[in-house]
């Protein structure tokens, strides 16, 4: 390939990715999300029970499916304010240790970004003080949405269940029109 050859496409991948990025900027979200498994009140419930247990885990099997439906909010208190809810299936995907696979959809229902939503998808092995997860598509201001989310658990509760797990979210938004 000849200098000038190669430095067309050099060009060429530039405009490309001037173009792909154009209306597209980062955003940052920072929220709560409640997660409630024990009391009349649950908003995440086992749907499937796993058929193998994990080596000292009493609650969790190995394929177990649960749903939720988790009130999202400014700060760790169930009482600040809501954003939004974070509605997902995970099922148990690890032989050896508690490692949910996350398929969630981020509803935002309050705010800047009310009406849109943000599409995640990733590993949360629930004993790592730091997980990332990939975000990869949404919808309104977050369509055809890319980033990553960091989450981290704020609260355990050893006896119930319960937890509050920490997000910040770095997605790209597009232009609206």
């Amino acid at each position: 390939m000849s200098y000038s050859s190669y430095n067309l496409l050099i060009f060429l991948f530039l405009i490309a990715l001037a173009v792909a990025s154009a209306g597209k900027k980062m955003a940052h979200i920072h929220f709560y999300m409640h997660g409630q498994v024990s009391g009349p009140n649950a908003t995440s419930i086992r749907v499937v029970e796993g058929p193998k247990s994990i080596p000292n885990q009493s609650r969790l099997k190995f394929g177990d499916i649960y749903v939720y439906d988790d009130l999202l909010t400014e700060g760790p208190s169930p009482y600040s304010a809501p954003v939004g809810r974070g509605q997902a299936f995970y099922p148990v995907a690890d032989l050896t240790k508690p490692v949910f696979l996350i398929i969630m959809n981020v509803v935002m229902t309050a705010g800047e970004y009310n009406g849109s939503s943000i599409a995640v998808l990733g590993g949360d092995d629930i004993f790592a003080t730091v997980r990332e997860l990939s975000v990869i598509g949404g919808t309104g201001q977050f369509r055809m949405a890319r980033g990553y989310v960091i989450w981290k658990t704020y609260s355990f509760n050893t006896t119930s269940g319960d937890a509050v797990l920490e997000l910040d979210i770095y997605a790209t938004k597009t232009k609206v029109y």
